[in-house]
């Protein structure tokens, strides 16, 4: 017997909606991000995000500002 479990973020949490990891878990065909959460142990509030949105994007060159020579950075 395989159990399928998601490994890496290919869901979210039914109650809380969370990332789904390798300690997600599977109840009644509803994927939670443990067991706590299935049992319903937890608070359902959404999670504040790990990393501030934009983090996530490249910032393009142009969004920046011109670079000087080299020659006129030293004085």
């Amino acid at each position: 017997m395989v159990e399928h479990r998601p490994a890496n973020g290919g869901g979210s949490c039914a109650r809380c909606l969370a990332s789904l990891n390798l300690a997600s878990q599977e109840v009644e065909g509803r994927w939670y991000c443990s067991s706590a959460c299935a049992e319903g142990r937890t608070d359902p509030a959404p999670r504040a995000p790990g990393v501030p949105e934009p983090w996530l994007y490249a910032r393009p060159r142009r969004f920046f500002g011109a670079r000087r020579p080299k020659e006129l950075r030293s004085a």
